[in-house]
Order: C-alpha cells, then sequence, then structure tokens
C-alpha cells in the first residue's frame, strides 16, 4: 500500500497530462499539492509541518539557476531571431543541402549537441525549433524533432550534471562519463533514425541509412573518445564539432546541387546574413565558456566571488562562471554587432518573458514535487521496494529509476542529485556492480529530459503550439520509453559481459 501511496503523485501527474489533457503548469501545481498533502497527512512518510519549507526553498533555489539560464538563453534567440539571424541560419542549411535527412543531420544529430553541450537546460530545442520551421517543417514535426535533438545531456552545459553525478556516487567525472557515454552510443543510433523518420519517413531513411549511422557513430564515439581520453567537460563540445565537420564533407563531397539562398526566408530586408556574422553569437557563446573552464586564474576567481552559497539547502550559484552569465554576454554581443534598435530590443524581451514565464512556474512546482518526495521518503521506499522485489533484477531496471528523475525533474543534476547515491547504495547491498548502475542512471536520467513537461511546454511555445503540449508529450514519452528499454538492454549485456 505504502508503494501506492508514494508513487501516487507521479500517477496524479500523469493522469492529469494524459487522461484530463491539462496544461503543464496546472499537472505541476496539483501534483506538487497532492506530494505535499499526501506526505503530511499519512503517518507512512516523515514529513512534518516544520519540513514543508525545506523542500519548498530548495525548489526555489534549484529553479532559480534553471531560471537564470532560460532568462538569457530565450532573449538570446529572440534577440537574434528578431534581426532576422534564425531565417539566416536556415539559409545557409538550404544552401548546403535539400535533403531534410541531412538537413536535420546537421542541426538536430549534430549541431543540438554543439549546442546544448555549450548551454545546456535545453535551450537547444529552442535554437534548432525555428530552424527547422525556417526550413520549411510544420511546427510540429519541427518541434518535435528539436526536443528528441536533446540527446548530449550528460554533457550538457559542459557536463555539469555528470562532474556532480560523480562526486555523489564516488566515481571520478572522466570514469562516469565515458561509461555514460559508451550506454549513449546505442541511443544515439536510435534518435538519428528517428529523427530521420520524423523529417522524411522511411524513404529518407532508406536513402540515407548508411549515412544516418556514420553520423551518429562518429558523433557517440568521439563523445566517448573525448570523454575517457580528454576531458568529460569539453566532450559534448568537440564530439559535437567532429560529428557535424564529418556530415558537412559528406555533403560537400556527394551533393549534386545545392540550393539557392534565394528560394529560402531572407532578413526582412530582403538579404541574409554573412554566415560567420550569423554564427558570431553563439561562437562568442563558445570560446567564453570554454575560456571560463580552462584558464585557470578565471576559474579559480569565479568559482570564489559573488557565489550564493547554502550548504544547509546543497546549493551553489557562481554568478558570474554559471553558463546564464555567459549568455548575457553573448545578448549584449549580439545587440552591438547586430546593431539592433531599442524597439526590438523591447519586443525581444516582452517574448521571452512570456514564454519564459509560465515555463519557470511549471518547472518550480515539478521540483518542489521531486524535493517532497525524497524529503519524504517516497524515493526511498519506492527505490527499496524495487530493491526488495526485483533482488538482482534490479541492476537491469536501474534505468527506469534514473529515467523517472530525468522526468521529473527536468535537469540531469536534480535527478543525480535524488537517485544516484541512492541506486548506488542499493547497488552494493545487493552485490552488483555499482559502477553501471551509476553509468546507467546518469545516461536515462538525461535521456528522459526530453520528456520533462515543462522543456515540452517551452519548446512549444518557441514553435508557438502550446496547444499541442499534451500531444507532444505523448509522443515523446513513448519516445523516451523506448531509450530507457535500449539502456536495459545494454545493462543486460554488461551484466553478461562482467
Amino acid at each position: 500500500m505504502e508503494v501506492i501511496l508514494a508513487i501516487s503523485p507521479i500517477l496524479i501527474v500523469l493522469l492529469m497530462l494524459f487522461v484530463l489533457k491539462q496544461s503543464v503548469v496546472r499537472a505541476g501545481i496539483v501534483g506538487c499539492i497532492a506530494s505535499i498533502i499526501i506526505a503530511f497527512i499519512l503517518p507512512e512518510f516523515e514529513l512534518l509541518l516544520i519540513d514543508i519549507p525545506y523542500p519548498v526553498i530548495k525548489g526555489l533555489l534549484t529553479t532559480s539557476i534553471v531560471a537564470y539560464v532560460l532568462l538569457f538563453g530565450i532573449l538570446l534567440f529572440n534577440l537574434m531571431n528578431e534581426e532576422g539571424v534564425i531565417r539566416s541560419f536556415a539559409a545557409l542549411v538550404a544552401k548546403s543541402t535539400e535533403d531534410p535527412v541531412r538537413q536535420v543531420l546537421i542541426l538536430a544529430v549534430a549541431l543540438s549537441p554543439l549546442i546544448e553541450s555549450s548551454s545546456g537546460f535545453g535551450l537547444a530545442a529552442i535554437v534548432i525549433a525555428p530552424i527547422l520551421i525556417a526550413l520549411g517543417f510544420k511546427p510540429y514535426k519541427a518541434v518535435l524533432i528539436s526536443l528528441v535533438s536533446l540527446s548530449a545531456v550528460p554533457w550538457g552545459s559542459l557536463a555539469t550534471g555528470t562532474v556532480i553525478g560523480a562526486n555523489l556516487a564516488g566515481l571520478s567525472a572522466q570514469e562516469l562519463g565515458a561509461g555514460t557515454a559508451l550506454l549513449s552510443i546505442p541511443t544515439f543510433i536510435y534518435f538519428s533514425y528517428i529523427i530521420a523518420f520524423i523529417a522524411d519517413g522511411w524513404v529518407g531513411i532508406k536513402r540515407r541509412f548508411f549515412e544516418i549511422l556514420f553520423i551518429a557513430l562518429t558523433l557517440g564515439g568521439s563523445v566517448w573518445a573525448f570523454s575517457h581520453f580528454i576531458s568529460v567537460e569539453l566532450a559534448g563540445v568537440f564530439g559535437s564539432m567532429v560529428a557535424l565537420g564529418v556530415e558537412l564533407v559528406l555533403i560537400q563531397l556527394f551533393q549534386k546541387k545545392p540550393l539557392s539562398v534565394s528560394q529560402v526566408a531572407v532578413t526582412r530586408d530582403g538579404a541574409t546574413h554573412h554566415p560567420f556574422k550569423a554564427l558570431s553569437p553563439y561562437l562568442f557563446l563558445v570560446v567564453l565558456l570554454l575560456s571560463s573552464r580552462i584558464i585557470p586564474w578565471y576559474k579559480n576567481f569565479s568559482t570564489n566571488n559573488l557565489v550564493i552559497a547554502l550548504p544547509e539547502y546543497q546549493h551553489t550559484l557562481p554568478i558570474i562562471f554559471n553558463p546564464g552569465f555567459f549568455l548575457f554576454l553573448a545578448c549584449i554581443f549580439t545587440i552591438v554587432i547586430f546593431n539592433i534598435e531599442g524597439n526590438h530590443i523591447k519586443i525581444s524581451l516582452h517574448k521571452t518573458f512570456r514564454q519564459w514565464t509560465p515555463v519557470i512556474i511549471s518547472t518550480l512546482f515539478f521540483v518542489i514535487m521531486a524535493e517532497v518526495m525524497s524529503v519524504s521518503g517516497m524515493i526511498h521506499i519506492l527505490s527499496v521496494n524495487a530493491a526488495l522485489l526485483f533482488g538482482g533484477m534490479f541492476f537491469y531496471i536501474s534505468p527506469l529509476i534514473g529515467g523517472l528523475g530525468g522526468f521529473l525533474a527536468g535537469s540531469n543534476t536534480g535527478s543525480n542529485s535524488m537517485f544516484i547515491n541512492l541506486q548506488v547504495q542499493t547497488a552494493n547491498q545487493l552485490g552488483l556492480s555499482s559502477n553501471w548502475v551509476a553509468f546507467a542512471q546518469n545516461a536515462s536520467s538525461s535521456h528522459l529530459i526530453m520528456a520533462n513537461p515543462s522543456r515540452i511546454l517551452l519548446t512549444a511555445s518557441i514553435g508557438e503550439i502550446p496547444e499541442k503540449q499534451n500531444e507532444l508529450l505523448n509522443k515523446i514519452g513513448w519516445i523516451g520509453l523506448g531509450t530507457v528499454l535500449i539502456i536495459c538492454i545494454e545493462m543486460i549485456v554488461a551484466n553478461l559481459m562482467l
């Protein structure tokens, strides 16, 4: 009975979303309130009145990090969109190839992981979706592709979640990163074929079957190699650069006749921006982020100054080291280099707050719900009972627990904070490989973030189809479940090889 009660907040959220067809914001609010009431009233759980402020405050603090990054990430997108830069991206891709499968290989399979690895928090989806729409993809299809493109979340925001997960699991960042990359190679292939199918159906897959496989393997192999031999923090950035370069070379070698730029959308003054200028805000962002991580004096200064630290809530926000700060600088850079007028800045700010507000509200309530479930012992009850019920089979179902964390928290960092230590301890108690369980936790939680309701709401808003959020959630949910099943199968194979 206590297991049913422990999982009931999640069931209520699913009921609100899939049966009652309520918005993500409403589902988050109801799920949050339900978790507090159940944990407070029922004796099976350990939440006292005096305990309630802790998960609420911790949820607010966690959401503040997301809000910081998303605010300037969305603003950067709107500034670039207002100046026609997104349409210039579309023109650049269309000039390279008219094949929809190759277009999504460039944007969704290669470029999206680069953007996600640099900035994190699902910002890649809100960049990719408008470019796909400008290329002629229908908004629903474009949003769906951009959500599935969030394949490099373990290395998002320069692998912040993976580094934190490694510390909690007692592993080196290199070990957890390389292990996660190994498990993610089949998922990269899976996502690539899903993206190609959405773009052009079975016809597109048949036409580019081996090219899709080659690019997916290039991405997965490069990310693993950089994670294992160079740096986990930089693996996503450089791995995706390799994949992007390889795809562009293949197009250059085999493309018959590229489209003319005049055949695609252009900026409002009738001319596209130069490719380097169009890319410059993101190049500027990547350079700043990489410099901040590899220049010792700046890293030391920025992590010890202007830092909001609340140890009792395990919360640290280094203001000038967080990706949000560099996104803010990228916004300033964009305003200057494109000479954006004050009126257009106001329009961009208005759009940003309109898109940002519901996402942050829904994120806040989902994070508070997850924290309440953690503090009250609901998550512990679910994990312990899973261990008792499945015994040695826990090794194979650990990806389901990680995936649940990613779905709820919408953050690899949040999911690892809730689950990775518990998963590792359970594995040790059962005499299972705790390292592989940690790999599965990190990979599955990351790959299920694309199904997080707040992420879907944000991307649907950017694609101007917020009314499709429930339909998108249903589709992405099934795709995400396929990802978890792949990782479960990999765990079976890994156990046979141990």
